[in-house]
């Protein structure tokens, strides 16, 4: 089966109560590219997957020019960032045949600028490897709140099924919210919360199969 992977038209967020947020009114306020790179071993098992998140153009311009500001480091911004994700998962869940994987604590995270956005990228090693060929691998990359919205990029490739064997194949399926449940979000103003179960409704699901 060939699996063909489809775009969604922005219209999200993810709160991470890390460091800034906008005077926007309505959810989402910020925007987060989303690249996801799942590796393989040498047995065709998923071993893990380094992420990276783009930041959108205004929330960049405010984490530069507080660093700026305040002297503060892009180091102490990336641990600032990497402890408040760790809370929520990194901000992805992975499940097969509806149980949650687990990931260890996020490795080799680097912080930089690209074409003046803030970028970020980590390593997370799954605890135990997942079995593509057993049954199909599902995940959400998802701020839980919905202040940021988490899709993956439209400029790729966003997803990459590194060393993985030439029968594997992604599907990415673009939410599907509601009018009602946009409308919700956008009622919402920045320093209100819908629950942390706004912002799965708003998130892409990406299954992986090996045939």
């Amino acid at each position: 089966m060939s699996w063909s992977f489809t775009r969604h038209c922005r219209m999200a967020v993810l709160t991470m109560g890390m460091c800034f947020a906008t005077g926007t009114q309505a959810h989402p306020h910020n925007w987060i590219d989303v690249f996801a790179e799942w590796q393989f071993d040498t047995k065709g098992l998923i071993s893990g997957v380094k992420l990276r998140w783009l930041f959108d153009d205004y929330y960049s311009v405010l984490l530069i020019d507080d660093a700026a500001a305040t002297g503060e480091k892009f180091q102490a911004i990336l641990n600032k960032v990497m402890s408040n994700t760790a809370k929520h998962h990194y901000f992805i869940q992975v499940e097969q045949q509806g149980v949650k994987a687990k990931f260890g604590d996020a490795k080799q995270a680097r912080i930089g600028v690209q074409d003046h956005r803030i970028e970020i990228e980590f390593h997370l090693a799954l605890k135990a490897p997942l079995n593509p060929r057993q049954n199909d691998i599902a995940y959400w990359v998802v701020e839980p709140t919905y202040y940021f919205e988490m899709l993956h990029a439209e400029k790729g490739p966003a997803i990459v099924l590194k060393n993985a064997p030439s029968d594997c194949r992604y599907h990415l399926e673009p939410p599907k919210p509601g009018a009602a449940m946009i409308a919700y979000a956008a009622s919402l103003g920045v320093n209100e919360s819908g629950g942390d179960e706004l912002g799965i409704k708003f998130a892409e699901k990406v299954t992986i199969r090996c045939e």
